[in-house]
């Protein structure tokens, strides 16, 4: 019954990093821009392209410098930003959605 019970908790622990990590991963694009529908104001319509153009070039932008390696994204991961060494990707246009 303990053996039983000890595994249940495993699998409980293993689902919620699982979601913790997914969660993680879903902020890792900004949202898709609303589009104002077939009533649409022009200036709306403007407004929409415009966010449309914003979404894809931060979708689709060069990313230059240092990669990091997947077990530097791992321990990062797991034990949080190391001060000493920059993995940490910075965000641009975080402010501006």
């Amino acid at each position: 019954m303990a053996s039983m019970l000890r595994s249940w908790m495993m699998l409980a622990a293993l689902v919620l990093c699982l979601l913790v990590c997914w969660s993680s991963f879903a902020d890792a694009y900004p949202p898709k821009p609303e589009s104002p529908g077939s009533n649409g104001s022009p200036a709306e319509w403007a407004k929409y392209h415009a966010a449309v153009r914003h979404y894809v070039n931060l979708i689709t932008r060069q990313r230059y410098g240092k990669r990091s390696t997947p077990e530097q994204k791992v321990a990062w991961l797991l034990f949080g930003g190391d001060s000493s060494q920059d993995t940490e990707p910075s965000s641009d246009y975080s402010d501006q959605w």
